[in-house]
């Protein structure tokens, strides 16, 4: 899902909010091993929560397509960060943010989890993840999509109007592919 309603357009405090988000963000990278931070910055897809981080790996390990889909945005010229959080009021499992940062060619895109484990299995977040990249990835395809407007106008012409954005076949198929190998291997060790 590529949540699109934004509140009030008063954003001074989201502003003042970022700034000091990202400003505690590097204080923390700055002041952790500097091994680990120079690998961390490597990666494409990031988290800043080491819970999300294990959910990567464990995904790239257990499923083709999951593996697939973090290969194509590891070789694209953006970022994207993954992290817990609530999408349309708690109403979605998951989103990827109609916002995006440009900085020094890159552009950096965030995905929402929801970290509510009654909403859905652990198998399922994993194919939640795995879809809200796959709708990371159509936006790195598309180089003319720079900001929000361009975000949503891409989002039209390849995707459907959704009750809080836009769906897209690709990603609908991508959540389902992992959930189904995901499935399917779960089948197979549970077999004696």
């Amino acid at each position: 899902m590529v949540y699109t309603k934004r509140g009030p357009q008063n954003n001074r405090w989201k502003i003042t909010a970022a700034c000091l988000a990202a400003f505690l963000h590097c204080a923390l990278v700055g002041a952790a091993d500097f091994q680990d931070a120079a690998e961390a910055t490597k990666a494409r897809v990031r988290s800043t929560d080491a819970r999300i981080l294990d959910l990567l790996v464990e995904g790239r390990d257990r499923s083709a397509a999951f593996k697939e889909v973090v290969a194509a945005v590891e070789k694209s010229a953006g970022i994207v960060y993954v992290e817990f959080g609530f999408c349309a009021f708690g109403h979605l499992n998951g989103c990827l943010l109609p916002f995006i940062a440009r900085v020094g060619g890159e552009r950096y895109l965030r995905i929402v989890v929801s970290p509510d484990r009654n909403q859905r299995t652990h198998d399922e977040l994993l194919a939640v993840i795995a879809h809200e990249l796959q709708h990371a990835r159509e936006v790195l395809e598309h180089e003319g999509v720079v900001d929000a407007p361009t975000m949503t106008e891409m989002f039209k012409k390849i995707g459907a109007p959704v009750k809080h954005g836009y769906e897209t076949a690709a990603a609908q198929a991508m959540g389902d592919q992992v959930l189904s190998e995901l499935s399917n291997q779960a089948r197979r060790v549970a077999r004696p």
